[in-house]
């Protein structure tokens, strides 16, 4: 009997310490642990559960998801090798302008040569093989405008800016807009809404193409003087390359965007002949390099339109 009533004192004394206990549990937190993967945030609940004065935790997970929010970057730059060929180019050019290439910089002949320009555009007191090839420089927005600006991207750096100033300052500012611009367009699908104004109707009008290669022939007919003694024209144009920093950044600069627009060329035709005649763009991009500018302003005209 006596073990009897001790049983139940001890039982009784059980229970209500368990009750007592419940009253001091440690509450349930939640940590928020950060995920390696965007977009996920995942949550730790630990819950407690007692038994007598004993607390075992319990992990919950739950997972939320959240709205990724995109960071759009202004440039593609090393997205393709392109990209990385067209920035090393320009950093080339840079080099061989400033350290490789023959003469001096801002020497007194160049300084003569660029003010006999100015004050007498139409027959200036220089080489007149080189004045004819100097001419060609008027070339270079008109064609990287029809090649380069109907493919060119709504994002990232604006294509107008780096074009006109070709004219100029040719690779120097171009190099850097196709190093950084943004992917062009692969496909045109609607040209009203996929080309601005000035590509409409300008870049893309067969009058103004047309036009483009009868002005460079006009430009390369302004050398026709030296003619009269071709002997001794070409050997004083190859010694002004030799001899001129001027004259020799000119005309790496002219090689440059030669080459780049074989490329430029046949990504553009790409476009207007896919896919029946995709496998013909390299050659005709790099047929363009064998008559420097001109080529690309003959190809200009003679492509086909883009339908609407």
């Amino acid at each position: 009997m006596k073990t009897t009533k001790a049983y139940v004192v001890f039982t009784t004394a059980c229970l209500a310490s368990g009750r007592f206990a419940q009253g001091f549990q440690t509450p349930a937190f939640s940590v928020t642990s950060k995920v390696s993967r965007p977009g996920v945030v995942r949550t730790d609940r630990a819950s407690s559960s007692a038994i007598g004065m004993f607390s075992f935790g319990k992990k919950e997970q739950k997972v939320e998801e959240i709205e990724d929010v995109a960071t759009e970057s202004w440039t593609d730059f090393g997205s393709t090798p392109q990209s990385y060929a067209y920035g090393g180019a320009w950093l080339l050019l840079l080099s061989y302008s400033f350290i490789f290439a023959p003469g001096e910089l801002n020497a007194a002949s160049d300084t003569a040569m660029l003010q006999s320009i100015i004050a007498n555009p139409a027959a200036p007191d220089m080489n007149p093989f080189y004045y004819g090839f100097f001419n060609l420089f008027a070339l270079i927005p008109i064609v990287l405008g029809c090649t380069v600006a109907p493919r060119a991207s709504n994002e990232g750096i604006p294509a107008g800016a780096p074009i006109f100033l070709s004219g100029f300052f040719a690779y120097f500012v171009m190099g850097p807009y196709l190093a950084l611009r943004k992917e062009p367009k692969e496909s045109i699908t609607d040209p009203s809404t996929d080309f601005g104004w000035i590509t409409r109707n300008v870049w893309e009008n067969k009058i103004f193409n047309y036009f483009t290669v009868a002005f460079g022939i006009l430009c390369l007919a302004a050398g026709a003087p030296g003619l009269e003694d071709p002997a001794a024209s070409f050997n004083g144009f190859v010694e002004l390359f030799q001899t001129s920093r001027f004259a020799a950044i000119s005309l790496a600069d002219v090689t440059l965007i030669t080459l780049i627009l074989t490329k430029e060329v046949a990504d553009d035709y790409k476009i207007r002949c896919s896919p029946e005649n995709v496998d013909k763009a390299a050659l005709i991009g790099a047929s363009t390099a064998l008559f420097p500018l001109l080529g690309a302003a003959v190809y200009c005209a003679l492509r086909p339109s883009i339908e609407e």
